[in-house]
């Protein structure tokens, strides 16, 4: 009975396992220095940041860290997964095949999702739910390859 127990144990520790590396995102496209170039929340108009505003992203292969002016304000680490669930999650018709990818900060899974979308050298983040006036879309620029 024992053996039977570890077995079955086992063997869905290896299936939560490769679930979770199947759904998993390689980083590289992420990783670098991102501006913040518009941002626009809620019902109020987007706003556009100048190059130079001090805004940062940084991207490693998996840690973050968010800086305003050179000051830190929240750094750890994130991860990468196939999210096909952002029509739902932000409250917006987008065309298929955009937004699939969501980034988790902090392993915060308790957090509002947050999509991300990069095209050339734009990142655009979604996040929060746009028809209850809840909504997040930034738009950052990448100024480095490297952190």
């Amino acid at each position: 009975m024992k053996y039977l127990f570890s077995t079955v144990c086992l063997a869905l520790v290896i299936v939560i396992s490769g679930g979770c590396k199947k759904n998993a995102v390689n980083a590289d496209f992420l990783t670098g220095v991102w501006e913040l170039r518009q941002a626009q929340n809620g019902m109020i108009p987007s706003v556009d940041y100048a190059p130079g505003s001090g805004n940062i992203f940084t991207f490693s292969a998996s840690r973050y860290q968010e800086s305003n002016n050179g000051n830190l304000i929240k750094s750890g680490d994130y991860r990468l997964v196939k999210d096909g669930s952002v029509e739902a999650a932000v409250g917006l018709v987008l065309p298929p095949g955009q937004f699939t990818t969501r980034i988790i900060f902090d392993n915060d899974m308790a957090a509002s999702k947050t999509f991300i979308e990069v095209t050339n050298t734009r990142l655009t983040m979604l996040s929060g739910y746009f028809p209850l006036d809840g909504g997040s879309n930034k738009v950052y620029e990448k100024i480095a390859d490297k952190p």
